[in-house]
């Protein structure tokens, strides 16, 4: 296959050309500022993934009806004429790069909270709580509904004002518009409720309107094809929209699904296989004219060049690939696919945003940092060694070679990778093996010095006199004392994980019920009774939700037993007495094995003798957290150093102070 031919096949769309099929979708960045303007971070974060070679971007939901339709406190807003300026910054960035701008227009409905809206109660079609919100709405009137369908239309004369090439009306994912779409949310009775033709009145009349006011400017729609809800909007109904929506005068449809009812849907955890929902805009390609975009879950060049190649969609929308990685189509393209750090659906970026906070990414520590941590670092001349060959150790190690350091990696094992190698074999965590095989072969391409099978030795230190040390030795498990628990009856999670030892047809106590507790107890529940003994009422805490809902589903559906607020007093032979700790009470398991999964502790080296070099602990060795965290301050040793450079401090005195 051609990836490179079929990616880059141009197309023209109402005088509107696209140099090429990938297009990122509209994602919450949480960017914008508490008064929804465009800042210099959004637009460092847009123009780095046009540079990156996608063919449009769709930026993320821009409210059309401040506050009272924002679903975050720091979205986007398009509803007034002050915001133009910045949003024309925000065009010309992305358009400098020879990429499509679009802007997705957006009002909550109900799926949102007074806290969000300034304390205005949430509109909606019909006065029908969203039970993951739990807020009930008030319905609106019908002079409200001209009034909403007049600031979607206002909105879209503001975006063709600040220069972009066309807007996207999200009627998708369970907000206003789709709400009015869906039979499950909206029990109207007048012109906007009841049949399809009704139901979809909001939308091309928004649709039309904009067509009549503005015939270049091009009309992206999403829509939802399933909404995975009883009642909701099924893929028989999903095509009978998409032909009202051509009807109306849309120039292009976004085919996706879900909502916050059905979240694993919509933002899709790593349970989910890559392009699951491809053949959603294939039903939709045939049954309209109009050019169709496609995606989701869409890791790998190949894929989305397959999905272009058998028709099933004339775009494909990569939306947390290029989040992970914004270079990720010029990669594609130029042949460099085995280069493309992909995304490891861990879902960190939506988890960070529904924390309030800006978009993070697990395996990319630039994004929603892309005006914060410089590229042009300066470190020729640099000696620095790393000690762990671990995600904080080959991070660390890349963006100082990149930087221009001479560096060396010390790793004590025969591979590289540390925990990486044991976080990939649970359950559905295969994705993280995509992560390792990147970063190695970031490493092959470049200069680092790299040292296998090699444990730190203080004599290294005066051997070979380096700058910078850095420890990046990771952790090591915790194990509590337990009576009579012998030390040959102790099995960690790594002895499973890595094959060492095989449990089969037992009963196994796993103690601990963290992350890596309930996963490893789901690794074993095929061929085991397995339960777990978790001292907090919480399992897997910390997980980021959407995965966590699916692990703990999982694990009900498999039979693993919980045992939440309890602790292991004491092991006897194949008795373990486990107490509860809100009364004291006691229970006895029959157990044939136990997996002691408490956690872990910082592995790190004495740092006596060291004060030879300036001295960085990173990762577990600084304190055990996740991937996110390793990858991050791996990237803060080089960003340290030249900012120290940079504050005019001569090279001796500032990576020794």
């Amino acid at each position: 296959m051609d990836i490179a031919r079929i990616i880059n096949q141009e197309i023209e769309i109402n005088s509107v050309k696209f140099k090429n099929r990938i297009i990122m979708p509209a994602m919450g960045t949480g960017l914008a500022n508490i008064s929804g303007e465009v800042t210099g971070q959004m637009i460092a974060y847009y123009r780095e993934r046009a540079l990156g070679g996608a063919g449009g971007i769709i930026v993320e939901i821009a409210c059309v009806d401040s506050p009272a339709g924002k679903a975050s406190p720091t979205q986007l807003c398009i509803d007034q004429p002050y915001y133009i300026a910045g949003l024309k910054e925000l065009s010309e960035a992305i358009q400098s790069h020879d990429c499509r701008a679009f802007i997705q227009l957006h009002h909550a409905g109900r799926q949102t909270t007074p806290f969000v809206t300034g304390g205005i109660q949430p509109v909606a079609p019909s006065p029908i709580p969203c039970r993951f919100v739990k807020i009930e709405p008030r319905e609106l009137e019908l002079k409200e509904i001209h009034a909403l369908r007049d600031k979607f239309i206002t909105a879209a004369i503001l975006a063709e004002k600040a220069g972009f090439d066309g807007v996207e009306i999200h009627a998708a994912h369970g907000y206003l518009l789709s709400q009015f779409l869906s039979p499950y949310s909206n029990h109207r009775t007048d012109e906007y409720g009841g049949s399809v033709e009704n139901r979809v009145r909001l939308v091309t009349e928004i649709i039309s309107s904009i067509k009549k006011y503005l015939p270049r400017l091009l009309i992206l729609v999403r829509f939802n094809m399933n909404d995975f809800t009883a009642e909701g909007i099924d893929e028989t109904m999903g095509l009978e929209i998409a032909r009202h929506l051509e009807r109306a005068g849309a120039d292009i449809l976004n085919v996706s699904c879900g909502m916050y009812e059905s979240g694993h849907t919509t933002i899709e955890p790593s349970f989910f296989g890559e392009a699951w929902r491809s053949n959603l805009a294939e039903q939709v390609k045939k049954t309209v004219e109009l050019p169709v975009i496609g995606g989701g879950v869409i890791r790998h060049p190949e894929t989305a060049a397959g999905i272009l190649a058998a028709q099933q969609a004339d775009f494909v929308w990569v939306g947390r690939g290029m989040l992970a990685d914004p270079a990720w189509v010029e990669k594609a393209v130029s042949g460099k696919t085995d280069q493309i750090r992909h995304c490891i659906s861990c879902n960190h970026c939506f988890d960070s945003i529904s924390q309030g906070w800006h978009i993070r990414c697990a395996v990319n520590p630039r994004a929603g940092r892309e005006n914060i941590l410089t590229i042009d670092r300066r470190l020729e001349g640099i000696k620095a060694m790393i000690i762990g060959g671990g995600p904080a150790g080959i991070q660390a190690a890349l963006s100082l070679d990149a930087a221009g350091a001479l560096v060396t990696l010390l790793e004590k094992e025969s591979r590289l990778g540390g925990q990486l190698n044991l976080a990939d074999k649970p359950p559905f965590k295969e994705k993280i093996s995509w992560m390792l095989e990147s970063l190695i072969k970031q490493l092959e391409k470049s200069a680092v010095k790299v040292q296998l099978n090699t444990a730190w030795k203080n004599e290294m230190l005066a051997e070979e006199q380096p700058d910078v040390l850095i420890m990046a030795t990771g952790s090591r498990p915790i194990l509590p004392t337990i009576g009579g628990l012998k030390p040959d009856q102790v099995i960690i999670p790594a002895d499973i994980l890595s094959g060492q030892i095989t449990l089969k047809q037992q009963k196994v106590l796993v103690i601990g019920g963290g992350i890596t507790g309930c996963e490893t107890a789901e690794f074993l529940a095929p061929d085991n009774e397995v339960t777990i003994v978790e001292q907090t009422r919480t399992l897997a805490a910390g997980l980021e939700t959407m995965n966590r809902l699916g692990l703990l589903a999982r694990i009900k559906g498999q039979g693993i037993k919980t045992k939440r607020g309890f602790v292991v007093k004491s092991i006897a032979g194949k008795t373990a007495q486990i107490v509860k700790l809100s009364d004291g009470s006691e229970e006895n398991l029959n157990v044939d094995a136990i997996v002691l999964a408490s956690g872990s502790q910082s592995d790190v080296l004495p740092l006596e003798g060291l004060e030879a070099a300036r001295v960085y602990v990173i990762g577990d060795a600084r304190e055990p957290r996740g991937i996110m965290e390793a990858v991050y301050e791996g990237e803060l040793v080089a960003e340290d150093l030249w900012a120290r450079i940079q504050r005019n401090m001569s090279s001796e005195v500032s990576f020794r102070d």
